[in-house]
């Protein structure tokens, strides 16, 4: 059932109804039974998977549980020094042992999903939002694990959490102890309510169709047409237009379902920050995807940074090379290790590994140069602070981050030599004036995408200064809402990629 079709508008009105007719205390149940019904929709033998993956974690959260209550209890009541340790390490072990089996269990049957496209000509078909279910349930056992979340003792309310449907479609990744507290809350029918998340549902489809489906098009030209034919030019166009592609799909997806969630009074976990302001790779990693990179902070960068061996290297690092080298370089490889779990997140191939390598890299070697380039920067002058200088940086960084999604549009490794050879040596310069309606879009597609274009900076750039738009949008008069929603739906009507032979409601992230 797409999020873009009749039948899940069917869906979502029926849902809304009975979810605010029903009394409050009961109101989950309306979560939960439409959820399963949306996924079974989907398809009914995904719900194997689901199931499991919610028992499993579920039985752990509670033996966790017990586990932490018996630490509390019976090893307070040891007098023995010595045998009060032995038996907290013991019953530690076995709590380490119950999250090691869900974690490799559960991130055992993602695997197999994710490394069909690989081993089989006939690839598996993920079912509908494993890698965020499964995220998000680890995620679960690991803050029972440090006695951070207490655990859920009711199988169906914590089934809620798990495949919670808006959720399900393309993240973002939710906290246990932040985001399960709303399902209970007492939220009153407000017709303000639902405006607010249509008027962030229509945002997200307008950057889903109008911006990213048209720049598919000129991106399935240059990436899986004749490349070899294809002037350099048109190839670093075509990466630049794979960015705005990749965030207006996923950002626009996450738009919309997080509208979806609003309408039922339920807040999604932020997953974007207006990453193209970024002024740097790590501060861009901050503003994208932002759910998955604090997940990966919390359960394995920091883990991996703080582990025994990785003090034990920044001190001796800290005497053979001084103080920054001993306390940055562990730091980064800790980073390079995260970004290669980034790239295999994606894709289980060499390509998509060298992706993380790049992000990690650059992260690493910002890290460990700070001071070299803070002095580069005082000998030539360069005003770090100053507008221009910010504007250079965001600029840089969105040319490292698109050249870097040049690896992830190969299949082979001489496809990916062949992108970055015609950008290198077959520049064509006349092509940037004669070449744009040679690749699929025309002169009024053109128009219309860089129209867009501008109105999403405009908005991210009014975001970005601290004002919400839709609050300030319902301060106005009501005529003029009305217009404002009117004029989005004309647009994307009239400009919206979205007719045959284009499956408008396939998202790139739809599929993880």
């Amino acid at each position: 059932m797409s999020i873009l079709s009749a039948p899940f508008a069917g869906f979502l009105i029926i849902s809304l109804i009975c979810y605010y007719l029903m009394p409050a205390k009961y109101r989950w149940i309306v979560l939960l039974t439409g959820s399963y019904v949306f996924y079974a929709a989907g398809n009914w033998k995904w719900l194997a998977f689901i199931l499991f993956t919610t028992v499993q974690t579920y039985l752990t959260g509670l033996y966790l549980e017990k586990m932490n209550g018996r630490i509390s209890r019976e090893v307070k009541s040891i007098e023995d020094r010595e045998e009060r340790k032995k038996r907290r390490e013991q019953l530690t072990r076995y709590k380490k042992w119950a999250v090691a089996l869900a974690v490799v269990v559960n991130f055992g049957i993602l695997a197999v999903f994710k490394l069909s496209y690989v081993w089989r000509e006939t690839s598996l078909l993920l079912p509908l939002g494993i890698s965020f279910y499964t995220f998000q349930s680890i995620g679960y056992i690991i803050d029972v694990y440090r006695n951070q979340a207490a655990a859920e003792h009711n199988l169906f309310k914590y089934a809620l959490f798990v495949g919670y449907f808006p959720s399900l479609l393309q993240g973002p990744i939710n906290r246990f102890k932040n985001f399960v507290p709303q399902f209970y809350e007492d939220k009153p029918f407000r017709w303000e309510t639902l405006k607010r998340g249509f008027g962030l549902f229509l945002w997200g489809v307008f950057k889903k169709l109008v911006i990213a489906n048209r720049a598919a098009v000129f991106v399935n030209h240059i990436f899986y047409g004749e490349l070899e034919n294809v002037p350099g030019s048109m190839v670093l166009i075509g990466a630049f237009l794979f960015n705005l592609e990749l965030y207006g799909d996923f950002s626009g997806g996450i738009d919309m379902v997080q509208g979806i969630s609003e309408m039922f009074g339920i807040e999604l976990a932020e997953n974007f920050r207006r990453p193209f302001f970024a002024q740097s790779i790590a501060e861009y990693w901050r503003r994208w995807h932002i759910s998955l990179g604090k997940w990966l902070k919390d359960y394995v960068f920091f883990p991996i940074a703080g582990s025994k061996a990785f003090g034990d290297l920044s001190i001796f690092l800290k005497k053979k090379c001084g103080k920054h080298i001993g306390k940055t370089v562990p730091g980064a490889i800790a980073s390079i290790i995260t970004f290669i779990i980034v790239g295999l997140w994606h894709e289980v191939t060499v390509f998509y590994v060298l992706y993380g390598l790049w992000h990690g890299g650059i992260m690493a070697i910002s890290s460990v140069a700070e001071p070299l380039l803070k002095k580069i920067n005082q000998v030539l002058g360069v005003r770090t602070e100053s507008m221009s200088h910010r504007w250079f940086r965001r600029g840089r960084t969105f040319l490292l981050i698109a050249l870097g999604e040049c690896l992830t549009m190969a299949t082979t490794l001489s496809g990916m030599l062949l992108i970055y050879k015609r950008m290198l040596f077959h520049f064509d310069y006349p092509a940037l004036i004669l070449g744009w309606n040679q690749y699929g879009l025309q002169t009024s597609d053109w128009l219309c995408l860089i129209a867009g274009v501008i109105v999403m900076i405009c908005v991210s750039m009014k975001q970005e200064s601290g004002v919400r738009i839709r609050e300030a949008l319902g301060r106005q008069s009501l005529w003029f809402q009305w217009l404002v929603t009117i004029g989005i739906i004309l647009v994307i009507l009239v400009c919206g990629i979205y007719g045959p032979g284009y499956n408008a409601a396939s998202f790139i992230y739809g599929g993880f």
